[in-house]
């Protein structure tokens, strides 16, 4: 019944997944091996980084990996998003306090930009009228925040400039980064080449989408509208990054109507005060899986790891305390994508996750949320109680057979403290599923016109010969009887493996 091999260490206790981006240092078969054995659970390839057949060449690698070594692995593309960035150097140019910089808009493509000598210390930035958004003693932020401006002057003929003094002394790299903390940037949310990348994910059959500084649901709504006419059945799903105060501002219908989110803590922390991050990443994890979205806290998260072999105890730390607040996923960027040593970084974040989960009582948990329960929903209803049911009954596992995964997804939403086995059919879903908090995704043979009875035991028994599970375990199952129909879930079974009596159809 169960067509996919046994997982690696997907089928251990750890319910905090891990992504991993891919880069340079991983885009190899052994080293994409070694980070699924740790432990890997979506990969993600960055796009501001990425050519297509860069792309195309480890989405190769990534599947033959998972298909070898018999894992549900999504691949998320990260789009690169409306970037605000400066331009007229090619060099990095050292900056001193109380410099005076000039900064014009342009409309001009990074390449027909003039190259200035770095004396001149003028520069190009592709925010329009940078005027408009700004006045005196505003704010700007360079080069990922770590050299900060005050605006001097405005200079309000086309195209619009600032002259801004400098703060604190630094080095501004090549296009760096520029940032107006609390403007709406008047950029479009999808550029053309974030189009492109978009028709190329669907194209290509990536799992998930990361669409970088998603502000409105209408952003959400204009990709879906893109997917739908590159391909109208496509399944692929979209997580919504929260990089900025606007996203901030609209984070209730971001999180209603993506299909998960990520806070970007990179570009969020340039945006809004530094000190008010914690607070908004407990709070945005809590709406997110009390919504029954899956959310990712990223953005060094281990970044010492990159060139050194252990974390700072900070690091530490933080991971543990994203995975007490209960995130769905951790995600590594160039300690994995550049890093030194990508393999010993994911066992690291492995230990600190396990670790960390060994210490909370996600039965208390489980309990708490029944005051989020959807009484209008009843596979949301099915899901607490078959959580509950587990729970008292000290099931091995709570487990699930899904036609759209909504089911497990809502197991997923009351954080069990037992596995949750999740039996699809749909391979999309299969690997989609290995991103959700607590899922070990099953593939399985399409179960339509089976009764559910049937099912039940076929997937018991493969477990069984697996070793994942053992005759006198209970499972407790949920699903949609008959099956087939597209019903929502309206059966609740408990078994104990290897008792046939539990098998017959009443």
């Amino acid at each position: 019944m169960i067509l996919a091999p046994a997982p690696v260490k997907q089928q251990t206790a750890r319910r905090t997944k891990i992504i991993c981006t891919i880069g340079p240092a991983s885009e190899n078969p052994e080293c994409i091996r070694d980070l699924i054995r740790e432990g890997m659970n979506v990969a993600r390839i960055n796009f501001s980084h990425c050519k297509y057949d860069e792309a195309l060449n480890r989405v190769k690698m990534l599947r033959e990996a998972r298909a070898e070594l018999g894992v549900p692995l999504a691949i998320m593309l990260d789009t690169k998003g409306p970037e605000v960035r400066m331009f007229g150097y090619s060099k990095p140019v050292n900056l001193a306090k109380d410099d005076s910089l000039y900064i014009e808009s342009t409309d001009k493509s990074p390449e027909a930009i003039p190259q200035l000598p770095p004396e001149d210390k003028r520069f190009f930035t592709n925010l329009p009228r940078i005027d408009k958004l700004c006045r005196v003693g505003s704010r700007v932020l360079l080069q990922d925040g770590f050299i900060e401006a005050e605006v001097t002057r405005l200079h309000a003929e086309w195209p619009g400039a600032v002259t801004v003094r400098v703060l604190n002394d630094g080095r501004l790299k090549d296009k760096a980064h520029l940032a107006v903390p609390g403007a709406d940037y008047p950029i479009p949310f999808m550029s053309e080449k974030d189009k492109a990348d978009i028709r190329f994910a669907v194209e290509n059959g990536f799992e998930y989408i990361a669409l970088s500084f998603v502000r409105t649901s209408k952003d959400i709504a204009d990709v879906r509208a893109l997917v739908k006419s590159v391909n109208p059945a496509s399944p692929i799903l979209l997580i919504a990054k929260i990089e900025d105060k606007q996203a901030l501002a609209n984070i209730y219908d971001i999180i209603r109507d993506s299909d998960g989110i990520m806070i970007a803590r990179g570009d969020l922390g340039i945006e809004v005060p530094i000190e008010e991050l914690p607070g908004l990443q407990k709070n945005i994890i809590k709406r997110c899986y009390l919504a029954g979205k899956p959310v990712i806290v990223a953005t060094q998260m281990l970044e010492s790891m990159t060139d050194k072999p252990y974390p700072t105890r900070a690091e530490v730390t933080d991971t543990a305390n994203a995975v007490m607040e209960l995130t769905s996923a951790v995600m590594l960027s160039g300690e994995t994508a550049n890093g030194s040593h990508p393999a010993r970084v994911v066992n690291m974040m492995g230990r600190i996750i396990d670790k960390t989960e060994s210490a909370i009582d996600y039965r208390t948990l489980a309990r708490i949320t029944h005051d989020y329960v959807d009484r209008d929903n009843i596979t949301n209803i099915m899901a607490y109680s078959t959580v509950d049911a587990g729970h008292d009954w000290n099931a091995k596992a709570v487990a699930v057979v899904t036609a759209s995964g909504i089911g497990a997804r809502a197991l997923s939403k009351f954080r069990p403290s037992v596995p949750i086995y999740a039996f699809a059919h749909e391979e999309a879903l299969y690997h989609q599923l290995a991103l959700n908090w607590g899922v070990i995704p099953f593939l399985i043979e399409n179960p339509d016109g089976k009764l559910f009875s049937e099912v039940v035991k076929r997937t018991m028994d493969s477990l069984r010969e697996k070793g994942t599970v053992a005759n006198g375990d209970r499972l407790v199952y949920m699903g949609s009887s008959p099956l087939g129909k597209r019903l929502p879930t309206n059966t609740i079974r408990c078994e104990v493996v290897g008792d046939e009596a539990f098998h017959d159809e009443p």
